[in-house]
């Protein structure tokens, strides 16, 4: 399992949260969290990059996601796409 401390970029203002995910070959199967909400999510892997599609239930509704990512070194960076926007995530603060 690999587990990420991340900070949340999104339309609504920057947030800390948590990623975590298990690989198999080359399908990974997760959750992230963030706010309040949390969301299951599957997807692919290859190499260092990850993709993965998830749905979060939020006060306003469902949404659904999109999510490209590049792990190396401990660390995670990526967004995620949504009918409100894209949503920057990083294990590194300032990125």
């Amino acid at each position: 399992m690999e587990n990420f401390e991340i900070f949340v970029r999104s339309p609504f203002g920057k947030y800390r949260g948590n990623l975590s995910f298990s690989r198999n070959n080359d399908r990974i199967d997760g959750t992230m969290s963030f706010m309040y909400f949390s969301s299951d999510f599957s997807g692919a892997a290859s190499g260092n990059s990850i993709s993965f599609t998830g749905c979060m239930e939020t006060p306003i509704g469902k949404i659904d996601y999109d999510a490209r990512a590049f792990v190396s070194d401990g660390s995670i960076s990526g967004s995620a796409e949504t009918r409100l926007g894209t949503i920057a995530f990083s294990s590194k603060e300032g990125k």
